[in-house]
């Protein structure tokens, strides 16, 4: 039997209270089948409600409700769904759970911001019968009841196949409803919601938290049993949920971002099982790296954490995942299943629970990997391998893994090709890695036939990459695995990346000079005599070896401008480096003319530079290549030294191969630029972008000022998909020229959502003005001009017209200015905080901008949380300020990711 689908023992009324959605505030009478959830402040009461409802007459109705006599939900006997997870990317998507977990908050925050239309299957129920379930069930036998519910449902799911997001209701997971949304999943993505016991309790306001657990348990396989996909709800903690504020810096609260981060983890999801590779590269812009698989990058690592650490312990995901360039989840079966006997779906939830904590705070790819074999002490005996669980346990593990959708996936070549098929042929987007450990030397070891005969066979599964691994008995093991790796690359088949090394104490050479995706540990988490499964080097480590070795060379990185004295860069980026164990350097570059750039490209040590006015544009003539976003904007602020122009792979484009050719010194042959200026700004916006106003074809930006930062500012919305923006600038010259500059390309806006259409840049002649009535008010407001005093000239003390701040839901105002950092337009928005402005500093964006120039540079992540705190240190020294408190304030209400 199943270890994660068991059906449990239960009482049927236990199985009624919880697993419907919460009664709708707004009435019952409100379906609108055929309209996208796209109201702002429809979405944002909505949103608002179904998270923090406290209303006594809904709490009333929820303890009525634990009396009722509504049909229960009962597991509809039938095996795990085995079916190919391969969906359109405008599939309906179908999210079913019990009440509390947040589903219908997930389904109008996808409705809002994809434009599928919102249905929910109780109104779609009342609207076609004229009545609710329970009026109906009131008034007509049992079997007539069952007979128009299978008529609903089956007219709901059939006629809505594309273009949706349906809500389902305890009242669709009756026996018949349970059949159909099987059969359902065979094309679409019907997602399981689920919620620690926690919130839940606090949502429904009834029952006490062990109740909840214990209905999660019985619950679980029923919902499990029908769905193709699982997505824990992860909710947010107090100081990100609502911010904190900064006496200093006036850093307001902000409610109306207490869904940023499940919007953020939620959409790309979505993006993710459905396949949408468009969204997804959207999403992924502002990280550069993301634009290559990790694994054609070289010398890459992957972290690996036990499952029981993350599940028993609060870890501090964001450092462990510093250095790295994937987290490996390692669900280690001996310690995960001990204490879990007969609470399956505990366990269940635990791995996803875990799964969605990574994802809050991870920007690299996630790896789930289910342990085989259980080891307690530091190394097998030499006469016994250590334990293996079975095929059915270890198949119900890795079966759930493919229900988080992550990443990649391990399979263990030591099970049959039946087994592993099961798998294979059901992983949907989730790429396999094909994974194969000996606890003994095979025989013939690395020079022998048998590892060449477990990748071929890999290949032949169809796996996507081949990770082998035995334990290093001498040194010369490490010479055998790197002759091992040369004979695969000379097959004429090697079509897929291997990973190869040796384990054990003398192993640690070859996993340092293994190519891709090398497993290491975090220092915290590892102990005086680590376990022989665990990795006894940590990304340090493989650093400090390849530099020390001369494999990858010291390299020297500048800023570069005619004024640049005042840079935080260096500071960032040389702290950074140190941390990484990279030899590199980072310091300015000051020159009254464009031709000093010489001097640094012909330093064969030369591994990148910032730009900085006035060389943004005077250094294009010089490239030899530009990225689209540098194109499109017109300006450049990150160059990238070319030093192979022939041989190139034919399947990467100039800008991503030169992402290929880090941390080696050499000739530049070609200079290739860059602008991650859009990206700090796109960063910001998207954090301080409250979920009721998600972009839609209505919205609509406003940028002040017309330079080159305004550039990047309106590039950024443009990126968003904001297809009206209006500029204003003193100089209306200015303003019409950088309109001209937009409107005359042939940008579109991301094709999904509906949002097909050419943007439009629009032109305000005078702050006095009215805004335009024929356009929504603006809710992304970008301000790009100076706030302090410049030639003598006194401070501008901007203000934004209060006729041009009438947005019903707020927005988003990011002031670029940070000398003086309080600037007169961040008190204005502050103060507005009520209303549900956002307001973000020139301290936000600067640290943003710098992250992706950091991959550009080393082809490496960049560590956020390190350099965003050495930014605020580096400007309160500047600035004279002591006040530590708020540079710690302002940390703990950022992740490192946009939201």
């Amino acid at each position: 039997m199943s270890i994660l689908v068991r059906p449990p023992k239960r009482k049927l009324h236990e199985m009624e209270t919880l697993a419907d959605d919460a009664p709708r505030k707004h009435g019952s009478n409100g379906f609108v089948p055929t309209t996208p959830a796209r109201s702002d402040s429809t979405s944002r009461q909505q949103t608002e409600h179904t998270e923090t409802s406290a209303d006594p007459q809904w709490q009333a109705t929820s303890l009525r409700e634990l009396h009722s006599n509504r049909g229960s939900p009962v597991l509809f006997d039938s095996g795990p769904l085995q079916i190919p997870r391969n969906f359109s990317p405008n599939a309906s998507v179908v999210l079913i759970g019990i009440r509390g977990t947040g589903k219908s908050s997930l389904a109008v925050i996808l409705a809002a911001t994809s434009g599928r239309r919102l249905i929910d299957a109780d109104r779609y129920f009342q609207q076609m019968t004229g009545c609710s379930r329970a009026a109906f069930k009131k008034d007509n036998a049992l079997i007539e009841y069952r007979q128009q519910e299978a008529r609903v449902m089956e007219s709901m799911l059939s006629d809505n196949q594309e273009g949706c997001v349906i809500a389902c209701g305890a009242g669709s997971m009756e026996r018949t409803g349970q059949r159909l949304l099987r059969e359902y999943a065979r094309t679409h993505p019907v997602i399981h919601v689920v919620r620690d016991p926690d919130s839940i309790q606090s949502y429904l306001k009834a029952w006490d938290t062990q109740k909840v657990r214990h209905f999660l348990e019985l619950s679980g396989p029923i919902y499990r049993g029908c769905s193709n996909l699982e997505f824990f709800n992860a909710s947010e903690t107090n100081g990100s949920e609502h911010g904190t504020k900064d006496s200093h810096h006036d850093h307001t609260p902000t409610p109306f971002l207490t869904l940023k981060r499940v919007q953020r983890d939620f959409l790309r999801f979505i993006a993710f099982v459905t396949g949408d590779h468009e969204e997804l590269s959207r999403q992924q812009a502002s990280f550069p790296l993301s634009l290559l698989p990790v694994e054609s990058r070289m010398y890459t690592s992957a972290v690996s954490v036990p499952f029981s650490f993350i599940h028993e312990q609060d870890l501090d995901i964001e450092s462990i995942e510093f250095g790295a360039d994937a987290f490996e989840l390692s669900i280690d079966v001996a310690n995960c299943l001990s204490g879990h006997s007969g609470a399956d779906s505990n366990l269940a939830d635990g791995i996803s629970q875990a799964v969605a904590t990574i994802r809050r705070k991870i920007i690299v790819p996630l790896i789930f990997h289910v342990e085989s074999h259980g080891i307690s002490g530091p190394s097998p005996s030499p006469n016994r391998d250590p334990s293996r669980c079975n095929d059915e346990m270890y198949l119900d593990l890795v079966r759930h893994g493919l229900r988080v959708a992550p990443d990649f996936l391990t399979i263990d070549l030591s099970r049959d090709d039946s087994l592993l098929s099961q798998v294979i042929t059901t992983r949907g987007s989730t790429r396999i890695i094909g994974h194969f450990e000996a606890f003994h030397s095979l025989p013939g070891g690395w020079d022998g036939d048998e590892y060449i005969k477990l990748y071929e066979r890999a290949r032949k599964m169809g796996c996507d990459i081949v990770r082998l691994c035995q334990p290093a008995e001498t040194m010369e093991d490490n010479l055998a695995v790197q002759r091992f790796r040369r004979r695969v690359q000379n097959l004429p088949y090697s079509d897929i990346p291997l990973i190869a090394y040796n384990t054990g104490h003398l192993g640690r050479t070859s996993r340092c000079f293994n190519p891709i995706l090398t497993p290491v540990m975090h220092p915290s988490l590892m102990h005086d005599s680590p376990t022989y499964l665990q990795p006894s080097i940590t990304a340090h480590h493989v650093q400090t070896a390849l530099y020390n070795s001369f494999v990858l060379d010291p390299m020297q990185f500048f800023v570069f401008g005619a004024n640049v004295t005042y840079s935080m860069s260096p500071a960032m980026h040389n702290t950074a480096f140190k941390l990484y164990g990279m030899p590199h350097f980072y310091r300015i570059y000051q020159s009254s003319t464009l031709r000093g750039l010489n001097d640094l490209v012909e330093n064969p040590y030369f591994g990148g530079s910032s730009v900085s006015l006035p060389y943004k544009t005077e250094c294009i003539p010089l490239l030899h290549s530009m990225s689209s976003h540098a194109r499109a904007i017109g300006a450049v602020n990150t160059l990238i030294p070319i030093r192979n122009l022939e041989g190139e792979d034919p399947r990467l484009s100039r800008e991503s191969s030169v992402y290929l050719e880090k941390n080696r010194a050499g000739p530049v042959k070609g200079l290739h630029g860059d602008n991650t200026d859009w990206i700090g700004i796109c960063n910001c916006i998207r954090r301080g972008l409250s979920p009721a106003n998600a972009v839609r074809p209505s919205s609509t930006g406003l940028v002040i000022g017309s330079g080159g930062m305004a550039r990047a500012a309106v590039y950024s919305m443009i990126h968003l998909g904001v297809q009206t923006i209006f500029v204003y600038n003193r100089t209306l010259e200015k303003a019409e020229k950088l309109a001209h500059h937009y409107n005359r390309q042939d940008l579109h806006s991301k094709e999904q959502s509906g949002l097909n259409g050419r943007p439009k840049v629009n032109i305000l002649n005078s702050l006095d003005d009215p805004w335009p009535s024929a356009f929504k008010q603006p809710t992304i407001i970008v301000s790009g001009i100076p706030a302090h005093s410049i030639g003598g000239q006194p401070a501008p003390n901007f203000h934004l017209p209060s006729q041009w701040l009438e947005s019903p839901t707020g927005g988003v105002v990011v002031d670029l200015a940070y000398k003086p950092l309080n600037t007169p337009l961040m008190q204005q928005i502050r103060a507005l905080s009520h209303r549900g402005w956002v307001a973000l500093d020139g301290l936000d964006v600067l640290p943003e901008q710098g992250f992706a120039q950091f991959e550009l540079f080393t082809g490496r992540r960049a560590p956020r949380r390190l350099m965003r705190t050495i930014v605020l240190q580096e400007y309160s020294n500047e600035e004279g300020d002591t006040d530590q408190s708020a540079i710690r304030n302002r940390l703990q209400n950022l992740d490192g990711q946009p939201a």
